[in-house]
């Protein structure tokens, strides 16, 4: 067997081996700590506008349980002005988008820590908040913002609502399903 047959069986051997793991890892990290669905490009299109709309294109923004980071590079790509902090408790997801972030040269801030258990001082500087989570975190989370939020903050929630704080706007970025994919912005006052 020639050389370069050996080699590319090895290459391709060993780059199957490495995907496989790449989806036992996802697989795992997905069954035992919840959802980690990206935000879809559409939201982040319908994301670019809301911060458009509302002259925060630069700044601090905030991804509370920033999974792999699909939103966070997109919004540092965009509006290369923010500060972008990806925060998530998985340690599994926090790594993946570090890579990513660092493969495409990106400077985002990263912590990992659960959210409802931040310092207040973690979210005083934020000027858009963003977060797609269960429906049972937004309470608690709810009551965090309220008392840490800075006057004049943005909140944007993904298909999950706040039950108390009315929202300034609502987008239904998929007519199809309206409770799928809906955005809420939240205005601190």
């Amino acid at each position: 067997m020639s050389i370069f047959i050996y080699l590319a069986l090895l290459l391709i051997s060993s780059l199957s081996i490495v995907f496989l793991s790449l989806f036992i890892i996802f697989a795992f990290d997905s069954l035992l700590f919840r959802h980690d669905l990206a935000t879809s490009r559409r939201l982040i299109k319908t994301i670019y506008k809301i911060i458009s709309d509302y002259n925060l294109e630069a700044g601090n923004f905030y991804d509370l349980g920033c999974g792999r980071g699909t939103l966070i590079l997109a919004i540092k790509r965009k509006f290369p002005d923010f500060s972008v902090w990806g925060i998530d408790k998985n340690i599994i997801r926090i790594f993946f988008a570090k890579l990513k972030a660092w493969l495409l040269g990106r400077k985002i801030n990263f912590k990992r820590g659960d959210i409802l258990k931040m310092n207040a001082s973690d979210l005083q500087n934020a000027d858009v908040v963003y977060t797609y989570l269960w429906y049972d975190l937004m309470p608690p989370l709810e009551k965090k913002l309220k008392n840490n939020l800075k006057k004049g903050a943005i909140v944007i929630t993904n298909t999950s609502n706040f039950p108390n704080w009315q929202p300034a706007e609502t987008y239904i970025t998929y007519p199809k399903n309206p409770d799928f994919e809906k955005l809420f912005v939240y205005i601190k006052k």
